[in-house]
């Protein structure tokens, strides 16, 4: 009788232990503000998928990735946001923006907020050219959307997956295809 009070007690500590463990992974691996990936949730998952599309020639299978491609995007001008309404609309803006993204992309890419006001997303078997044109498509969306009463427009950098040797240097390279952007004038796309 007593033996199974201990294995019961034992078993609610370990459900709950379970929980606490989902919560601090919430913690951990989202934005709180945007609930959506931070940057290090970004790079613990993206890490799964690049390593899987990097050794797609060596184990053939079925449901297999077979591309990958990211899109770095930057909210124009942002600063402007907030030193004119004030960090509280800023943040307004930012939620409804990480909406958008979720709204405009598949359940499974991985979209996070880098920091700031950047964005990374990882598309899953998505062919160069279509990541170029979802990203296209993406931009212009952007530009006639309205973000918590305002409009935004954003810079964007898109490349695929091409003997990069880690997820890390990907981004890197997305994140200088974005810079480009904003160079030549932004709002607009430089393709890798």
């Amino acid at each position: 009788m007593e033996k199974n009070l201990i294995i019961k007690k034992q078993e609610e500590e370990i459900k709950e232990l379970k929980k606490e463990k989902v919560k601090l992974k919430k913690l951990v691996y989202l934005d709180y503000l945007t609930k959506l990936y931070n940057r290090r949730g970004l790079i613990e998952v993206g890490k799964v998928y690049f390593k899987a599309v990097k050794n797609k020639d060596k184990n053939r299978r079925k449901n297999e990735i077979k591309f990958l491609s990211i899109i770095f995007l930057d909210i124009d001008d942002f600063k402007k946001i907030n030193d004119k309404y004030g960090h509280s609309r800023g943040d307004k803006v930012l939620k409804s923006f990480a909406n958008f993204l979720r709204k405009n992309f598949r359940e499974t890419d991985v979209i996070s907020r880098w920091g700031g006001e950047e964005f990374v997303v990882l598309l899953f078997n998505t062919p160069h050219q279509l990541a170029i044109e979802k990203t296209i498509n993406t931009r212009k969306k952007i530009e006639n959307f309205v973000f918590s009463g305002l409009k935004l427009t954003s810079s964007l950098g898109v490349l695929s997956y091409h003997k990069e040797k880690s997820l890390e240097e990907l981004v890197d390279k997305a994140d200088k295809l974005m810079y480009q952007a904003k160079r030549k004038g932004k709002n607009q796309v430089v393709v890798g």
